[in-house]
């Protein structure tokens, strides 16, 4: 019989909830930590959690809890993930992305890796229904051999940690041999607190010539990938195309017939649990499951750190290629340039901020 095991916290905003939700399906949630008192207490009240904190360290200190979940801005991943393993936590599952440099990534599993500690990401689009169909339809040959795959989001370090993460997924997370990146830097422009592009081109190549192309920006000189499809993934194929966004897989085979897999979750936005797309909850409480049962059966979770780490390298080889005028051959060093030194070097001079959360 599978141990039930006691989970906590840290941070209680919009993804934290989304987690909550998953562990009183799944774990005993024993605590939260937050700095902010009203989110802490509004969390705990919503999901019968027993104790609070305005310090994770003091959380984890006096709780002692087997796995742990990390909600923070991306600038604390690394800190919070670490305190977490350093206190004896059998498992940490964080949001992504994972951490504000490439050798910051390293850091964070190579700990994990130390400590004997199960370290997942969620990257729990890996569960969502529409990918998974999308998935085994190329898997199954219906557009025959993959060619490429085109993909925009806004924003390479958050939005983009999916997007790059499927690109691995669907290509049964084969390692790419290297990336040539173009990054516009016009902006100072912030997302959770940690500085982004405004826009960026990014090209990656696998060793059977299959390669990817992944636009972002938000502006309207950013280049979109379709106007159907401003958060998706198109695969084509030798016989045929796949488009894939939240609301739905097409499966179009070129001069025959055509199938669509509707998403099988409520795309009613102004009905959603804080405005939280169905999904995400659904998804990540797969996500949690996996992570449960690998660290019962010894198993690598799907969601491991393993294939985070795999899609922040083809983030931060962007960011170094476009820094370095050079294509990047993989592996990445773990010196890789970010974008806060690129502006320090003068890389790029951008002018004006911008504060969001997308």
């Amino acid at each position: 019989m599978r141990t039930r095991r006691t989970a906590a916290i840290i941070a209680a905003g919009s993804q934290a909830r989304v987690h909550a939700a998953a562990y009183s399906r799944l774990a005993d949630l024993v605590a939260v930590a937050d700095p902010v008192e009203s989110a802490r207490e509004g969390l705990a009240a919503d999901f019968g959690i027993p104790r609070t904190y305005g310090d994770f360290e003091a959380m984890l200190e006096t709780e002692h809890p087997q796995i742990v979940s990390v909600c923070t801005p991306p600038a604390l991943h690394k800190p919070a993930v670490l305190a977490a393993l350093a206190a004896g936590t059998k498992a940490v599952h964080c949001e992504k992305p994972v951490a504000l440099s490439y050798g910051d990534v390293l850091d964070v599993v190579e700990a994990a890796e130390r400590a004997g500690a199960q370290l997942t990401f969620n990257l729990q689009r890996r569960f969502d229904p529409v990918q998974r169909y999308a998935r085994q339809a190329i898997r199954s040959g219906a557009i025959g051999d993959v060619l490429s795959f085109e993909a925009h989001c806004p924003n390479l370090l958050d939005w983009g940690s999916h997007i790059v993460d499927l690109l691995l997924f669907h290509r049964d997370d084969q390692a790419p041999i290297d990336v040539l990146g173009q990054v516009d830097v016009s902006v100072n422009r912030y997302v959770y607190g940690a500085m982004m592009e405004t826009a960026s081109l990014t090209s990656v190549t696998w060793p059977d010539g299959v390669h990817a192309t992944v636009t972002t920006g938000r502006d309207s000189r950013s280049p979109a990938l379709h106007p159907a499809v401003p958060l998706g993934v198109i695969v084509e194929g030798t016989r045929g195309r796949i488009t894939v966004t939240g609301d739905g897989c097409q499966v179009q085979r070129f001069g025959g017939s055509a199938e669509r897999y509707e998403a099988p979750t409520n795309r009613d936005s102004s009905t959603w649990d804080h405005g939280i797309d169905p999904a995400i909850f659904d998804a990540t409480s797969d996500a949690v499951a996996d992570a449960l049962d690998a660290l019962e059966t010894g198993r690598e979770p799907v969601c491991s750190a393993r294939h985070a780490a795999a899609g922040a390298e083809l983030i931060f080889a962007t960011y170094q290629s476009s820094a370095a005028r050079a294509r990047v051959i993989l592996p990445l060093d773990r010196a890789a340039t970010t974008i806060p030194e690129g502006v320090a070097l003068g890389y790029w001079s951008p002018i004006g901020e911008t504060i969001s959360t997308y």
